[in-house]
């Protein structure tokens, strides 16, 4: 009787199955260790950049100072799912590390041409101190020691003034010289017979002549040292400066009580003077021109005060 083989004694496997079954399961066995190896290894070096930054680092090949290139983030990305690569991260895993490196800014070296100020021009000023006989209730002390300041009243002495002292036409003109030495002069020939050579005001007559302020009283008399009623001293500044006419003389005229005292030749200048802020207020008397009163010394500080004012040369006094 044939002996049958038992269905449940196990086969022995040959050398080659045995074979076949090593490399097979050394095969499995790399894949897997591949696997973990893959899954385990750190993506980026450094860790995780911080998303504000990310674009930065794109442009740098560098996450954080880390050396990872392109084709390394390009993997880093591919290997997060798709469903989470174009949604923003809602918890991060790795806390990001801040570079404390200091970036250089990159300074801007080109060197500019400094822009020139304005000009400005320089206004005449002294550091000589006031008139000491110039009391600061004196309704003309405003008007004196701005003009002192400035230089204009200099050829009255080093410390007094005597403000209430009738002023010449020599003095007169000395002063117009000072307060308008900008304006041009005509190159017509002055020749006083009255005026010696070493008059130390000669020069002064000649421009205040030249320049349109003053006459003579004749081509040869000039008489400097005679003193200069107040009309006169108003017209020869609106003459001076070419002050416009008055558009009615006469109504400008009639609110003073005394203007019928100026002579006929002086009233469209006076009321040109008038409307151009070139009157006197020495006292209360705001109705009165007072035309042939002779000039003080503290009138004509007045008068050419307001003619600067007119000028734009100084500000009004409050």
């Amino acid at each position: 009787m044939t002996n049958l083989p038992n269905p449940n004694r196990r086969r022995r496997l040959t050398a080659d199955e045995l074979i076949a079954v090593g490399v097979a399961l050394a095969g499995i066995g790399t894949i897997f260790f591949w696997g973990i190896g893959q899954q385990y290894q750190p993506m980026f070096q450094g860790g995780i950049a911080s998303p504000d930054n990310d674009n930065a680092n794109r442009q740098n090949g560098l996450f954080d100072g880390g050396t990872a290139t392109n084709g390394q983030q390009k993997r880093a990305i591919s290997s997060i799912p798709r469903d989470r690569q174009n949604s923003a991260p809602t918890t991060t895993l790795v806390p990001p590390i801040v570079s404390t490196t200091e970036v250089p800014v990159e300074r801007n070296t080109t060197s500019v041409a400094p822009i020139a100020p304005p000009a400005i021009v320089a206004v005449p000023t002294t550091t000589k101190p006031a008139f000491t006989d110039v009391p600061t209730q004196l309704w003309a002390a405003t008007y004196i020691t701005e003009l002192r300041r400035r230089g204009i009243l200099d050829d009255f002495g080093t410390d007094k003034f005597d403000p209430s002292k009738e002023i010449t036409r020599g003095e007169y003109a000395k002063v117009i010289d000072r307060a308008f030495a900008d304006k041009p002069a005509t190159d017509i020939a002055v020749d006083f017979t009255d005026i010696p050579t070493n008059y130390p005001r000669k020069e002064a007559v000649a421009k205040s002549v030249q320049r349109g302020f003053m006459t003579g009283y004749s081509p040869t008399k000039f008489a400097p040292t005679q003193s200069i009623p107040r009309y006169q001293m108003q017209i020869s500044l609106v003459k001076g400066l070419e002050l416009p006419p008055a558009l009615i003389t006469e109504k400008v005229l009639s609110k003073y009580g005394d203007a019928r005292q100026l002579p006929q030749y002086a009233r469209d200048k006076m009321a040109a003077a008038v409307e151009s802020g070139l009157v006197i207020n020495d006292d209360k008397t705001a109705n009165l021109l007072k035309p042939l009163q002779n000039a003080t010394r503290a009138d004509a500080a007045a008068l050419i005060y307001q003619a600067l004012v007119k000028e734009g040369k100084i500000k009004p006094q409050q």
